[in-house]
């Protein structure tokens, strides 16, 4: 009886746990829209381990985890993310570690995150 009741509690919590709502018209909490302001660098732990730009025609080793991930991106926001810090923010608890000499890469036209060797 006991443990049901911590589960029963610990789920209602994070029921209660949620993101901000942000202006539906696409206005920052200054009044811009995202399009005025300055693109910011991507934090150190995207531009460690992956490229922020998505790319075209990417040749490189598919993530099946990382592309399920972008893949569900897409579908409940209607587009590809802008960057690859979007997406893990959004989906992502922690960027997993690329094989060692290799980025990751969204691959735009695939619709698909590729291991490739970073420059």
């Amino acid at each position: 009886m006991k443990r049901a009741t911590i589960i029963a509690l610990a789920a209602l919590s994070l029921l209660g746990c949620g993101k901000p709502t942000s202006p539906t018209n696409g206005a920052t909490p200054s009044g811009k829209t995202g399009t005025e302001q300055p693109a910011t660098p991507p934090p150190n732990y995207v531009a460690a381990t992956a490229e922020n730009k998505p790319a075209e025609n990417v040749s490189g080793v598919v993530n099946p985890f990382l592309t399920e991930q972008l893949r569900l991106f897409i579908r409940e926001k209607g587009r590809t993310p802008e960057s690859f810090t979007e997406l893990a923010r959004a989906r992502l608890d922690s960027v997993p570690r690329p094989p060692e000499g290799m980025k990751w890469v969204i691959d735009a036209t695939s619709k698909e995150v590729k291991a490739v060797p970073a420059q």
